[in-house]
């Protein structure tokens, strides 16, 4: 790849590049959103960068890089983003090569990961972590080749673990709340219907229709988040809900609205399974589960199913007897009535207790100087023998 000496040279030490845009916010987007924010507040200089479209088919190298695909750098001042630039892959491949450090962001997801890689100087310093979105992980795992100058580091230690089992000698560094995210907890219902709230896209993985089967009628639901373009799912939880007739849905709401409703709430419900309702299976269906760290933080209690990524958190939280197994409904049930049995100030000093494990394994304000140091001392400097 030529040097274009009209290419201006970045005053930032560090960059992050996202293979996937950052338009629509979901938990991946805004994991990444949170970790340039995190280096900002950590007063480091970081540049944002990301991809205008997914560039996800497999092509030769020459072709990708020749295909048209752009990125953006975005600028973001008081919560709002704004694009400062946009530029030919092949001009970002160039600009990357000033960094110190490139956090690729998705990295399994775009074929772009294996190019910012191969056009690295030696010197530079990489940290790779994924965010869900797999589809390259097969070719990924075949073609990367371990490095001192390059960190895998996962953002739960389940995601971490399924990294080594496919040869990547991976770390792991969490986070999912701000210190500033913590807020005197409201007033729990102590008669009546518990007031239950569950979050994230309309998918057949989060399963909220097993959180309407274990309400039943003798408590009050609402759920939260937009709609993913799944129609067949959204007709069938449509119909669960008509039925149902004490759950409500909000669809799409800013996230201050989505924090207020969590707040206001007992209990949030947490309820993902790598089985849906129509018998599918999944390999995996979440990485971390930044929903429960949202709810502790406003001081209502997560009730969550037993999946691994759940589990790591609950059980770092000492919450782990409120897991119930995968889309059992019944089980769900019974712990609902079990809060219904807790006293308020039980149920407060739960929760209480259960923040000081966020703020020790789980906050943002700390994440960026985590990160950097974990990947001088978790370098993929060889390849983990497998099965």
């Amino acid at each position: 790849i030529g040097i274009l000496n009209a290419v201006p040279m970045s005053r930032s030490r560090h960059a992050i590049v996202s293979t996937l845009p950052l338009d629509t916010i979901g938990g991946g987007e805004a994991f990444t959103l949170d970790i340039h924010r995190s280096a900002s507040a950590a007063a480091f200089e970081v540049d944002l960068w990301c991809a205008v479209q997914p560039h996800k088919e497999i092509a030769p190298q020459s072709k990708r890089i020749a295909a048209g695909y752009r990125y953006r750098r975005l600028t973001i001042v008081d919560g709002i983003r704004a694009v400062a630039e946009e530029i030919s892959f092949a001009d970002l491949l160039r600009r990357l090569a000033s960094y110190e450090t490139v956090a690729i962001q998705q990295y399994l997801a775009s074929l772009a990961t294996l190019d910012i890689l191969a056009a690295a100087p030696p010197w530079q310093r990489h940290v790779l972590t994924s965010l869900g979105d797999e589809m390259h992980q097969d070719l990924f795992r075949r073609v990367f080749e371990p490095h001192a100058g390059v960190s895998v580091l996962e953002v739960s230690r389940y995601a971490a673990e399924r990294s080594q089992q496919r040869g990547i000698a991976a770390s792991a560094v969490s986070a999912g709340i701000w210190r500033s995210d913590f807020r005197t907890p409201l007033p729990k219902t102590n008669s009546g219907p518990l007031r239950a709230v569950s979050v994230g896209r309309i998918l057949s993985h989060k399963c909220f229709e097993v959180a309407i089967e274990a309400v039943g009628r003798e408590h009050d639901l609402t759920i939260v988040g937009p709609p993913s373009g799944d129609a067949t799912y959204e007709k069938f939880l449509a119909d669960q809900i008509a039925s149902a007739g004490n759950v409500r849905t909000t669809g799409l709401v800013d996230i201050a609205t989505r924090i207020a409703l969590v707040a206001e709430a007992d209990v949030l419900l947490a309820n993902s399974s790598h089985v849906t309702y129509t018998g599918m299976v999944f390999d995996q269906v979440e990485l971390l589960g930044l929903v429960i760290l949202e709810a502790v933080a406003v001081g209502t209690l997560p009730i969550v199913s037993d999946i691994p990524s759940f589990r790591e958190i609950m059980e770092e939280l000492s919450l782990a007897d409120w897991i119930y197994p995968q889309r059992d409904a019944a089980a769900l049930a019974v712990l609902l009535a079990r809060v219904r049995d807790l006293q308020p100030e039980a149920l407060r000093d739960r929760v209480s207790a259960a923040r000081e494990g966020v703020e020790r394994s789980f906050l943002w304000d700390t994440y960026w100087q985590r990160l950097m140091a974990a990947a001088l001392l978790h370098p993929t400097a060889g390849r983990i023998t497998v099965a």
